[in-house]
Parts: structure tokens; C-alpha cells; sequence
């Protein structure tokens, strides 16, 4: 890590996070290791806070580590990030964010001398502001709109989260599947796409056990939801078996840890074989 961002533990966050807050703001980022959304979220701000020269430092926070800092602050899904001054929490969001939109958030807290000409030209088109100041009023709905006019991968990946919200899967598929070669290999859009296979091989079974195992997959934990379906594996027989094998082997890909997906396959070849 740089001079500007540190790994922080419990016994560490009065002096590194608390204090420091008090002389520069401080993104405290809790994630853990089997989050693939915050390891897609953790380089983003890194390259945020390396940009800011300082201007803002970066405390992360392993939650299975420092499960009493997480309770604390009332972290309840990953990744959860915090922005302290001054000792207090003054902003907050949750989940996979676009860039642009992390430094609008920050920009209220840094000097004018601290946002530089570059930061300035990679704000947020005039159709994805619209669309942000639309959702953070609750008119979700009446961003859509907006986010089809913006070109930006940030807008259509949120297009599509919205769509999902909104229970618009195939919606959601289309709009996917309008991305070019380039943003599909992208870590957001590789994780968006097993969760869009998920949600169809959910909704292909009307079985209320696998569907909660899919939910707690790709909206909860995924290794929480990848162990219940691995305990549906044990108790089914036959062509039963199959749509679970198929959620596992995607759900796989939730996860980043290779070892633990090495354990967690070898698990599932048992219970098959």
C-alpha cells in the first residue's frame, strides 16, 4: 500500500483513522477477502486517493478480522465504505460505485486547490448527473431514461442494476448483452453476468430453498449462499441436481480466494461422486 492508504486493525483505528480524520479525511473501506465486489471496488480507491496526493487517505478494514470494528459501525453488506472529518462520519455509500461518482462525494470535504483540471474532466456526464440526483431522491424509475442516454460502462452497468431491482431481468439481460468485448471482460461486468445467469436459473425452478440459496449467493454472502446450496446438492437426487451443479460452478466465480474455491469444488465432486 502507499504512503496514503494502510491496512487497519482495531488496536490501529483510534490513531489511524480517528486522529488522522481530524487533520484529513479519511475512506475507511470495510471489505473482506471472498468479496469479489470489493476487490473490484478496493484498486478504484486506491487510484482515487493516489490522484488526491493525500489529500484524502484510505484506512481498510478485513471485517472476518475486525469483526467488533464492523459491528461498531453497523456494516451489514460489502463493501461498505465511510468517509470520517473530524473524528465523524460524514458520508457513506455501499456497493461497487463510479469513479465519478466517489470524488462528487468527496469533492464537498477537499479544498478547491485539492481537485485538480483532470478530476474536474472526469465527472459525470450531464445524463448520468441527472440520473444520481434522480436516484438520491428515490425516483429510480425516472432515471432510467437518462442512464440509456449515457455512453459511459459506470452508467450502463447501473442501468442494469436497476433493472434487476426492479425485478426487469430480461431487461437487464439486453442491456448487457449490448456492452461491447471490451467492458464484458471487465471485473464488473464478469461478476453482473453470473449474477444475471443466477437469477435465470433461479427463476427457471420453483423450488423456495434454491431460490433463497441463488438470493443469498449474488445480494448476501456468496460463500453463505454457495454452503446452502452445496447443502441442497447432498439432499437431491437425479436431474434435481443438475441446476444446483450448474448455480455452484457460476457461483465459483464470486469468489477470488483460488484456494478456497479449490476447497469448495473438491467439496461439491464429493457430493456428486
Amino acid at each position: 500500500m502507499s504512503e496514503f492508504a494502510k491496512a487497519v486493525t482495531a488496536g490501529e483505528f483510534e490513531l489511524e483513522v480517528i486522529e488522522k480524520s481530524k487533520t484529513v479525511p479519511v475512506l475507511i473501506d470495510f471489505w473482506a477477502e471472498w468479496c469479489a465486489p470489493c476487490k473490484q471496488l478496493m484498486p478504484m480507491l486506491h487510484q482515487i486517493v493516489e490522484s488526491l496526493n493525500g489529500s484524502v487517505h484510505l484506512a481498510t478494514i478485513d471485517t472476518d478480522a475486525e469483526q467488533e470494528l464492523a459491528v461498531n459501525y453497523g456494516i451489514r453488506s460489502l463493501p461498505t465504505v465511510l468517509l470520517m472529518q473530524n473524528g465523524e462520519i460524514v458520508e457513506q455509500f455501499m456497493g461497487v460505485q463510479p469513479e465519478s461518482e466517489i470524488r462528487k462525494l468527496l469533492e464537498p470535504h477537499l479544498t478547491l486547490d485539492e481537485i485538480n483540471a483532470e478530476e474536474v474532466a472526469t465527472s459525470a456526464s450531464e445524463d448520468m448527473q441527472k440520473a444520481m440526483e434522480l436516484i438520491n431522491q428515490g425516483q429510480i424509475l425516472e432515471a432510467i431514461p437518462y442512464l440509456q442516454s449515457d455512453s459511459s460502462f459506470d452508467g450502463k452497468l447501473l442501468l442494469i442494476k436497476i433493472y434487476l431491482e426492479e425485478g426487469e431481468v430480461d431487461k437487464a439481460i439486453e442491456s448487457f448483452a449490448s456492452l461491447d468485448s471490451d467492458d464484458k471482460q471487465k471485473p464488473q461486468a464478469k461478476s453482473m453476468k453470473i449474477t444475471l445467469d443466477l437469477i435465470q436459473l433461479a427463476n427457471k425452478h420453483e423450488d423456495e430453498s434454491f431460490r433463497t440459496a441463488i438470493q443469498a449467493t449474488i445480494s448476501i454472502n456468496p460463500l453463505q449462499g454457495i454452503e446452502l446450496l452445496l447443502g441442497l446438492l447432498a439432499n437431491h437426487k437425479g436431474d434435481k441436481r443438475e441446476p444446483i451443479k450448474q448455480s455452484l460452478i457460476s457461483a465459483f466465480g464470486l469468489i477470488e480466494d483460488v484456494k478456497l474455491v479449490s476447497q469448495l469444488r473438491r467439496k461439491m465432486a464429493s457430493l456428486i461422486f
